[in-house]
């Protein structure tokens, strides 16, 4: 899991951390063993998951980051140095091809009003917001704040719960993430019958 992968932190001051993960590294981390579960629940269909961006129709305009894009195709590929073991795994997805994007956070505090509007301008009408964590008691009122902001909804893997940020699980949270997910893409094309862990 997740939460078990981490390195101790040594508190310095109150908010203050030694040994902290940058907060970008551990997006990128969620947002990457999202993607490897995504698309272990597509395989076998036409859809992939990628991270990338969204191409306007006339290929001169790209969206904000999209951690991962659920989409057909692609019209441009980085990936580093383009060998076995690339550092990077970036597509450039044409608008008309794409079926949803999920943005990811390590922490879900507060909710990014205009992230949902931005692809908006790029015809993505699906955005589902995934925190690896947020507090369990702001948990309704996020969720709230994110479909008002056009997210689709707004799930985490696991809470952090009052001043000792102790850690719990609610599974119901993640499987209905993956129903939502098997929702958008049809259930024919969800190869899974159960979500895998991240």
């Amino acid at each position: 899991m997740l939460r078990e992968n981490y390195p101790p932190l040594t508190k310095k001051a109150d908010g203050k951390y030694e040994g902290d993960i940058l907060a970008f590294v551990k997006g990128l981390r969620i947002a990457a063993l999202l993607t490897y579960c995504l698309r272990d629940w597509v395989s076998g269909s036409h859809w992939e998951a990628s991270w990338g961006h969204v191409i306007d129709s006339n290929g001169k305009s790209c969206s904000p980051e999209c951690d991962i894009i659920i989409h057909k195709g692609h019209v441009a590929h980085w990936n580093g140095d383009g060998g076995k073991n690339p550092m990077m795994d970036f597509k450039f997805v044409d608008a008309s091809s794409v079926l949803a994007v999920v943005s990811c956070k390590s922490r879900v505090a507060s909710v990014d009003d205009d992230y949902p509007g931005q692809l908006a301008k790029y015809g993505v009408r699906k955005v589902l917001l995934f925190g690896e964590c947020c507090s369990q008691s702001n948990y309704e009122n996020l969720v709230s704040k994110a479909k008002a902001a056009g997210y689709q909804g707004l799930w985490c893997a696991y809470f952090q719960n009052g001043s000792g940020e102790g850690m719990a699980t609610d599974e119901s949270v993640y499987a209905n993430f993956y129903e939502t997910v098997k929702a958008l893409l049809g259930s024919g094309h969800v190869r899974a019958n159960e979500p895998a862990a991240i």
